[in-house]
């Protein structure tokens, strides 16, 4: 995805059935190999050390290109119209949730 370093971005967990899980909007500060308590694909990315893009959220929060759907604010802002109903959820309590998950399987 071309979207220049310091551009306002838009966040997307997930979208089925007319809902949209929506993580928020920040900016993409450029690839960093992912740090702090990230699973999944994250995980493996961290542990070989490859750059990912890093969005920092309004809400100061830290979210990865890997962990999400994300792209420029207006074509996200646009995207989302399409739903008929907009959930907002938290980075840090999707993360947790998918440990809880790994860990019991």
């Amino acid at each position: 995805m071309e979207v220049e370093k310091s551009k306002r971005v838009g966040a997307i967990l997930s979208s089925k059935d007319g809902i949209v899980e929506f993580i928020g909007y920040g900016v993409y500060v450029g690839d960093e190999v992912p740090k702090g308590d990230i699973g999944g694909i994250g995980k493996i990315l961290q542990e070989s050390k490859i750059p990912n893009p890093k969005i920092v959220l309004d809400s100061g929060k830290v979210v990865y290109g890997c962990e999400c759907w994300w792209g420029p604010e207006l074509n996200v802002r646009s995207h989302i119209t399409q739903f008929k109903e907009v959930i907002e959820v938290d980075i840090d309590e999707i993360r947790k949730k998918d440990k809880e998950e790994n860990t019991q399987s």
